[in-house]
């Protein structure tokens, strides 16, 4: 499958894309809500200014791909790898981002409003800000400087 069959099969209804391979692909500013990504693989894909919400991208392979003020609003991330992400005012309100790896994530202006942030690896991710998660879950959360955050919410 390449991006264009996806747009296709998206945009007849079809949202189960489940295991889908599509490594460096680019989906920039489309409407992806709600489109179960489970288990696949966007590495290094270029999803800048793409509708993410509603998604699911549990245990999706998300490393090293660029998002930047992409929506993931609600989004299920349980288990991703968005190791080497950039993120750009990227907005994870609601998202789950439990046992997420985020290492070496860029984070600018990244907010995770009321995102649980439960078990995800923070280590070594740059720009995150504390004061963009208000409302955030945070258990056995390892941060950016290795420590570890476990207050319920921020």
């Amino acid at each position: 499958m390449n991006a264009e069959e996806l747009l296709q099969r998206y945009a007849a209804g079809e949202r189960d894309f489940t295991g889908v391979k599509l490594p460096r692909v680019r989906l920039l500013d489309v409407n992806l809500s709600r489109a179960i990504f489970r288990e696949a693989d966007l590495s290094n894909a270029s999803l800048d200014w793409t509708d993410l919400s509603y998604a699911d991208l549990s245990y999706a392979n998300l490393k090293g791909a660029r998002l930047g003020e992409a929506a993931l609003t609600g989004a299920n991330l349980e288990g991703a790898d968005l190791s080497n992400a950039v993120f750009g005012q990227t907005t994870f309100k609601g998202a789950n981002l439990s046992h997420a790896n985020l290492r070496r994530a860029i984070l600018t202006e990244t907010s995770f409003d009321d995102a649980n942030l439960s078990y995800a690896d923070l280590r070594g991710a740059s720009e995150f800000s504390i004061w963009r998660c208000k409302g955030a879950i945070f258990h056995e959360t390892i941060m950016p400087d290795g420590s570890i955050r476990s207050e319920g919410t921020a």
